[in-house]
């Protein structure tokens, strides 16, 4: 545990960064949050936040539910990039693209993390609304109707890939929260351990998510024939 010194000094060292949490709000506006942690408190983690309406977050409130799985990660050596991007919710049901960038001294030791958290569920309802609404006009011509739908296949794909992106670091933290409940590593467990921690994924709806079968194959040696023979059984 930090001493309080530490901890001060720590806080100090990350204060430098406030001003880039000013100039990047300003520049975004309302819609993006700011927010800049200690990981050295946990549980009191947020040293500066901008816009914190957004998650009804303020000074000295804590950081997110995936955050201290990312920081032991980190801490442990099993992520060495500089950020990471997934897809979060508030308390409230808002959607946030998130995207977290992590601050580490010159030791390369963790120090803390500045999160961008995007609201994007007024645009993910606005998007809904125009594909149904193009779905049911009348009148369209066939040429208005393939032209709209060569365009809205597009703009699908990079959702697609965007989505698939951000849930990419999203599925690296719930396999590592699964992780940290089991009493071996991936590399001792027997199939029945496997089959049960294939269970665990799929309690939490790991499975909804594009990619997690061929994720979760990776992570544990085998086959993705393999995981789905232990998600039936799950």
């Amino acid at each position: 545990m930090k001493s309080d010194n530490q901890n001060a000094g720590n806080r100090e060292f990350l204060e430098q960064y406030i001003p880039l949490l000013n100039f990047f709000a300003e520049v975004c506006g309302g819609e993006y949050e700011f927010v800049l942690h200690d990981v050295s408190r946990p549980e009191a983690s947020i040293v500066a936040i901008r816009n914190g309406h957004i998650s009804g977050r303020s000074v000295g409130s804590t950081m997110s539910e995936y955050a201290p799985t990312f920081i032991q990660l980190i801490q442990r050596g099993g992520f060495d990039e500089d950020m990471v991007a997934h897809v979060d919710r508030t308390t409230t049901g808002r959607i946030l693209e998130s995207h977290t960038f992590f601050i580490k001294d010159s030791k390369g030791d963790l120090r803390g993390m500045i999160c961008a958290n995007h609201d994007v569920t007024d645009l993910l309802k606005l998007h809904d609304a125009l594909h149904e609404k193009i779905r049911t006009l009348n009148g369209l011509s066939m040429e208005f109707a393939e032209r709209t739908k060569e365009e809205t296949a597009g703009l699908e794909a990079i959702f697609e890939k965007e989505r698939h992106s951000n849930l990419d670091g999203l599925m690296d933290v719930i396999i590592e929260q699964a992780l940290a409940g089991c009493s071996l590593a991936t590399g001792e467990m027997t199939p029945a351990d496997r089959m049960r921690f294939v269970g665990v994924l799929k309690r939490r709806s790991f499975f909804s998510m594009k990619g997690a079968v061929e994720k979760v194959a990776g992570r544990l040696g085998v086959s993705e024939a393999t995981v789905y023979r232990y998600l039936k059984k799950a």
